[in-house]
């Protein structure tokens, strides 16, 4: 070990220690616990679905939005909790109920350095366009690619909540010294937001893509297995801060890595720009139709 690197590693291993000791990490919320239960145990109507749900009205309504916003891509209006189980299907609105609840699981009040309803509408919109863009591309991700692109930033959250001066640090190094957040996080933390979140991953027991998606989305080709999938996870965040809609600051100088190109059936930077441009008009009006 160099050691121009020991004092990364130490402020690493004050990191890690301070997320190994968090006693109140969010847990998996019951409404999952509760719609897994019904699917794996009898074949349930959308009613019975439906009941479980509704319960909880703020994610009712919310699945209702991003199920109509246009980059998800179902193309007809989805007017009520049944139907909308009826055309989805149960996988995916267990799918859709998951990505909701773990995202809305921290409870994070607001203040000058983090606004929800930006990061809240960042999550959203990327997991739409992340469905929908999928799709596009030849790629049968399915509703994973919504959870993926709906979950990506979680460890942002995690450093907000229990490391939150750090927190303030890293935006207050990133604006005086002109680094991005990303660089600002190893020199304060000594590990990014994408390991944080896979650790807050591993903790949830989610799947391997999800971990995958979390640690590498800013850093594709480094992924072991599923790298099409973070490639595409990767592409919609930079679309959010290339057209600036659903974007989150935390991404600002974001690096789109160009290697990933061909993973992604893209045969140049000028049909990237194309493709971008393209969907504007669908990211905007997702943005808004999210914006609840």
């Amino acid at each position: 070990m160099n050691l121009n690197d020991e004092p990364l590693v130490i402020k690493r291993s004050q990191t890690e220690k301070i997320l190994g000791n968090i006693k109140d990490l969010p847990s998996i919320p019951k409404v999952i616990f509760e719609v897994t239960k019904l699917l794996g145990n009898s074949e349930p109507s959308a009613h019975t679905l439906s009941g479980i749900i509704i319960k909880d009205a703020g994610l009712t309504t919310k699945l209702l939005a991003i199920a109509n916003s246009p980059l998800y891509g179902i193309k007809r209006k989805v007017s009520s909790l049944e139907f909308a189980i009826l055309v989805l299907g149960f996988q995916e609105i267990k799918s859709i109920v998951t990505a909701l609840s773990l995202a809305d699981s921290f409870k994070i009040t607001g203040d000058k350095y983090f606004s929800p309803l930006e990061f809240w509408i960042h999550s959203m919109v990327t997991g739409s366009a992340a469905k929908g863009i999928s799709q596009h591309l030849g790629f049968n991700f399915g509703s994973d690619a919504f959870v993926a692109g709906a979950l990506h930033d979680l460890g942002i959250m995690v450093i907000h909540k229990y490391l939150h001066k750090q927190y303030n640090e890293i935006v207050e190094f990133s604006n005086h010294s002109g680094v991005t957040k990303l660089e600002a996080e190893l020199e304060i933390l000594g590990m990014s937001h994408q390991e944080i979140g896979k650790f807050l991953a591993e903790k949830w027991a989610l799947p391997i893509l999800l971990c995958d998606t979390l640690q590498y989305h800013h850093d594709p080709l480094a992924a072991k297995e599923n790298k099409s999938f973070v490639a595409v996870i990767h592409l919609v965040d930079y679309m959010t801060h290339k057209l600036n809609i659903g974007s989150f600051y935390w991404d600002d100088n974001f690096h789109f890595d160009l290697n990933v190109l061909p993973i992604l059936g893209i045969s140049s930077e000028k049909e990237l720009e194309e493709f971008i441009q393209d969907y504007e008009g669908l990211f905007s009006v997702t943005a808004s139709s999210i914006r609840i």
